[in-house]
């Protein structure tokens, strides 16, 4: 069995919501964040581009965030 578990979400952002593209990766993770069911420590959180540019109407992101498999004892 893996030892972790990989969730992904696909977050659209507003292109002019902030003034780097930096910016606009954080907004996407936070916004999966909140989106997430479970709120589960440690993990890691990557968010990459898939669609628009600074700027647009909307950004798309693919935001991952990986965390270790919880063992459940019989």
């Amino acid at each position: 069995m893996r030892k972790t578990v990989t969730d992904r979400y696909i977050v659209k952002v507003p292109g002019d919501a902030g003034p780097t593209m930096t910016y606009l990766l954080g907004l996407a993770i936070t916004e999966a964040r909140e989106r997430a069911r479970l709120y589960c420590m440690p993990c890691e959180w990557t968010a990459q581009r898939l669609n628009g540019d600074l700027g647009d109407h909307e950004v798309t992101f693919k935001v991952t965030r990986r965390r270790n498999r919880k063992e459940v004892k019989a």
